[in-house]
């Protein structure tokens, strides 16, 4: 019960007896080598994808279409031979944007519950544009504090 332990029991420690540095071995120049395949710790073309899901997959390229797209509507932009405006290229950004979908229950649904339904999703579609202008026009000091508080 009692974790007192008196001095005499204690083992003394040597502070006198200095330690030997642990020895680092020495790092080996790099050579070129004749037969060494530079690939060799990368995966081959057909193991690329091998972990991946089907899902995942499409994701990416869904990914790499939406930013090919984007490229190329900058590109147009940017470039002289045609001469699109920027409220042309703004509109075909917006038409990249998935559209919100709202699911209506089916029948054997109650006409209330349809009617609820279709209400809600006319509120959701009024709020997305409120919070869609919020999210694009905020102001740095409002910006800063919600930074400095979400830590």
């Amino acid at each position: 019960m009692n974790e007192y332990v008196s001095r005499s029991d204690l083992t003394q420690v040597d502070r006198a007896k200095a330690r030997a540095p642990s020895a680092v071995p020495a790092v080996q120049p790099v050579t070129a080598q004749q037969g060494v395949d530079p690939h060799a710790g990368k995966p081959h073309e057909g193991e690329i994808g091998a972990d991946l899901s089907e899902d995942d997959l499409a994701s990416a390229a869904e990914y790499a279409k939406v930013h090919a797209k984007v490229a190329d509507i900058l590109a147009d932009l940017r470039s002289a031979a045609s001469a699109p405006t920027i409220e042309g290229a703004e509109a075909e950004l917006q038409s990249l944007l998935p559209a919100p979908i709202i699911l209506v229950p089916l029948p054997p649904a109650s006409r209330e519950a349809v009617e609820s339904a279709v209400m809600l999703g006319k509120r959701i579609a009024e709020q997305a544009s409120y919070a869609h202008a919020a999210q694009a026009h905020l102001k740095r000091g409002t910006v800063d504090q919600l930074l400095s508080t979400g830590n």
